[in-house]
């Protein structure tokens, strides 16, 4: 199977399983979400996602103020270097998949993913992300009409127009 095809929910799990000091055996749960959201961050750096590392990390610091043992499932306790190992790992395995994930959990005990394609020749990836994540998937599709007027000066309807799109992409109705 080519490594494009593969379900990224399978490589996350892959990715955050080599940052554990145990990759075969069952991580607590707040090792399994940090090394998973260490994926996350990762693979949205890896794809041209700016910011992903420094915006997030109050997420491990408040995990890892709740549990400061957490670290002992882990291989290290120094996250940049972590994340720097995780962002070779992509290139040597994943070089050339470029989608890019929206959210990335553990509900009922198994890892899930939602992922956008790869951004199109010329498309700011970040902005479309906001657009995507930040308002269609969040429900805020007066706010996601507003900036694409504001952004990309469309008008109101064919702005309503692109967010429904967006909005039925996401599987939303």
């Amino acid at each position: 199977m080519p490594e494009q095809a593969r379900k990224m929910s399978e490589v996350m799990k892959e990715m955050s399983e080599t940052l554990l000091r145990n990759p075969g055996g069952v991580p607590s749960s707040e090792a399994a979400h940090v090394a998973l959201f260490f994926a996350n961050v990762t693979w949205n750096e890896s794809v041209g996602i700016d910011g992903a590392r420094e915006g997030y990390r109050n997420v491990w610091e408040t995990i890892e103020a709740e549990n400061p043992e957490l670290w002992n499932e882990f291989k290290s306790n120094d996250i940049n270097a972590m994340i720097d190992e995780l962002v070779r790992y992509k290139k040597a395995h994943y070089p050339d998949d470029r989608r890019r994930i929206l959210t990335c959990g553990i509900p009922d005990g198994k890892v899930r993913v939602e992922w956008l394609p790869p951004a199109a020749p010329g498309v700011d990836s970040k902005w479309e992300m906001h657009l995507y994540y930040g308002l269609v998937r969040t429900g805020a599709r007066d706010k996601a009409i507003s900036f694409l007027q504001d952004t990309r000066q469309m008008s109101r309807s064919d702005a309503a127009k692109k967010v429904a799109i967006v909005a039925v992409e996401l599987g939303m109705k």
